[in-house]
This record gives structure tokens, sequence and C-alpha cells, in this order.
């Protein structure tokens, strides 16, 4: 077996702890399984914290729960007959109206992933294009929204804004597999993957099969979203086009409305065609910088300035923190505001 080795890494203000592996290998379960990389998921997934999952285990329950039953669920993850449990399906409000939907695993299941993905992230990441930043080491919001201000300031004047209609539900199983299936090679690891895709998400105490989608909420989710979206990255990149994208938020820059279009049509055909993903196509559009949204922001004359609608959310949520008829007490108040502003 690999000889295992950890290193620390930065994202943002988080600090992760990834396995080193092989660009390919056959062991990676086992190195999933290592007590080593365990700890560091369980320690990853105590500081995230978190709500708890439809078992109703909270985080400070699991050390106990994992001394009776950790060598079980081991067991039954090296037999293959480890089931996890499906996701408790939760809304939260989105800037632009409407509810986003999340799936919170269970925490023995959010640890499982987080080990997971530890172990694949140096075996993805290194491949990514430089144009993605979400959910990525030493890369952020704010680099995203700074590279596409100099692609602007170079003369590209028109904007591309690409909305995928609800990406994370409608990620398609077969076609992620086979993209995870191009650089990890055992099929212990595969299977278990597929299980977690597979394993339903539980709505109003009913649970759902979930035959598309990757639930948004899990450790392993973001890494898994940039798997299924990079080839999209890599065909944007052999055109030549000016882009970047965060997550499901992709953006492109041109020199013309014509191109624009052009490129708008381009896209979609292959995200519907080859990546089996939806694209919205009355909120995607083709635009000038100061009619874009990109991340929150828009870019009036290259400026990046924040969007009306962003703005406005923030105004009323201050106005929330600060009303003086909000019955709450004045610690509440502050640890609150800091919340918000730490949230950006």
């Amino acid at each position: 077996m690999t000889h295992l080795k950890t290193r620390t890494q930065h994202c943002g203000d988080a600090t992760q702890h990834v396995v080193e592996v092989p660009a390919f290998s056959v062991d990676l379960f086992e190195q999933v399984l290592s007590a080593e990389n365990m700890r560091s998921a369980w320690k990853h997934v105590r500081a995230n914290k978190g709500a708890a999952g439809m078992d109703k285990m909270t985080i400070s329950d699991f050390p106990e729960w994992a001394k009776v039953n950790w060598a079980r669920v081991k067991a039954e993850l090296r037999d293959g007959t480890y089931q996890p449990q499906p996701v408790r399906r939760v809304e939260i409000d989105k800037p632009d109206g409407g509810v986003r939907q999340l799936g919170i695993p269970t925490i023995p299941d959010r640890v499982i992933q987080q080990a997971i993905a530890q172990v694949l992230t140096p075996v993805f990441d290194p491949g990514f294009s430089a144009h993605s930043y979400g959910y990525r080491p030493k890369r952020s919001a704010a680099d995203a929204v700074k590279q596409i201000q100099g692609d602007i300031k170079q003369g590209r004047r028109i904007v591309v804004d690409i909305d995928l209609s609800k990406f994370f539900d409608r990620v398609n199983h077969d076609r992620l597999m086979s993209l995870l299936g191009q650089k990890v090679g055992d099929k212990r690891l595969l299977a278990l993957i597929g299980r977690y895709l597979r394993a339903g998400v539980m709505v109003d105490k009913v649970i759902q099969p979930s035959r598309l989608g990757v639930p948004q909420g899990g450790p392993l989710s973001p890494l898994l979203a940039n798997i299924m979206l990079d080839p999209l990255d890599k065909e944007l990149e052999k055109r030549g086009h000016k882009f970047a994208r965060y997550a499901d938020d992709i953006i492109i820059v041109v020199k013309s409305q014509r191109a624009g279009e052009r490129v708008l049509g381009s896209a979609t055909r292959y995200l519907e065609d080859r990546l089996k993903l939806q694209v919205n196509t009355g909120k995607s559009r083709v635009v000038k910088p100061a009619q874009s949204k990109f991340l929150g922001f828009c870019f009036p004359q290259g400026r990046i300035q924040w969007h009306a609608k962003s703005l406005e959310k923030f105004r009323a949520r201050v106005r929330e923190l600060t009303n003086r008829n909000w019955g709450v007490s004045m610690k509440y108040r502050t640890t609150n505001w800091a919340c918000f502003c730490a949230a950006g």
C-alpha cells in the first residue's frame, strides 16, 4: 500500500488536512479508511459543526456513538454492505427569491464523505482549470471577481452570464461516475460513492429516491460538482475564452454582442448535450458588464460593484440586525452581526 502523507491546505478562512495520494491508484479505499485520515475527517466535521441529519445525531453525540459502532461501520464499508442514510432536506432562501434545497447527511456519513474528499481532492484538484475558483484550496470568490475585472479591462466589454437550472439537483449520475472512473481505479470506492449518490432524500418524514443530483450540503458534494463541470472548463479553455467559474456560477467575457450570443448558444449545447445539465434560458443572458451579476457583483466600466439586489439584501439584513424593536439580547444581536459580516 502507498505510504500515507498528510498536508495542510488553506481555502479562504478554513484549514483542511488532505492525504497526498498518487494521480491514479487502485488502493484509495484503504487510504480513505485509514485511522489517520478518519481522525482528520472527524476533526474537520466537528469544526464545521452543522445541523443533525435524519437520525437526529448531533456533533456532541458522535464520539460516544463511534466507540460502540465504528468498528461495525468500518467492517461494513470494507465488505460493501454499508448503506448511507438518506439526507435530510432543508430549504434556505436565495438572494434572488425562491429557495435553495440542501441535503444534510448524518454525522457518520459526513465523516465518511469528508474522508473520501480528503483522498480524492489531491487526485483531481491539480488537474482542474485555473479558471475554476469554487471550493478549492487557496482560491476564493474574490479571486474570481478580480480575474473577471481584469479580463474586462483588457477590452472584453460583453458578459455572458450562464445560469444552470437546479444544478446540484440535476447532476447525471452515470456521467459523473464516468468522470470519476477516469482517475479512480478503486472499484470499492466508486461503488461507495455511487451508494451515496443513490441514498435518497427525506422530505417531510418520507424517504424519496435520488436518481439524479448531488445533495448540496455534504462534504463530498463540492468536489463532485467541480469534477462534473471540469469538462466545460476544459472546453472553454480549448476555445480560447476568458471566463471564471465558482461552483455552478459561470461567467464568460467576450468582445462583442454577436460573439456573446454565439458563445452562449455553444456553451448551452455543450452543457445540455454532453453533460446532461439544464441551462436556465430565462436567466442566462448576454449583457454589458454593468448589467451582469457574478457572485453578487457587477462591473460598470471595469469597476467591481455590488449588484443592486445584493446591496439591497445587505441593507435589509443590517436593518434587521440593528432594529431597536428586535426583542433579543445585545449579546445575541452582536453575535449574529459578527456571523453576518464573516459570511460576507
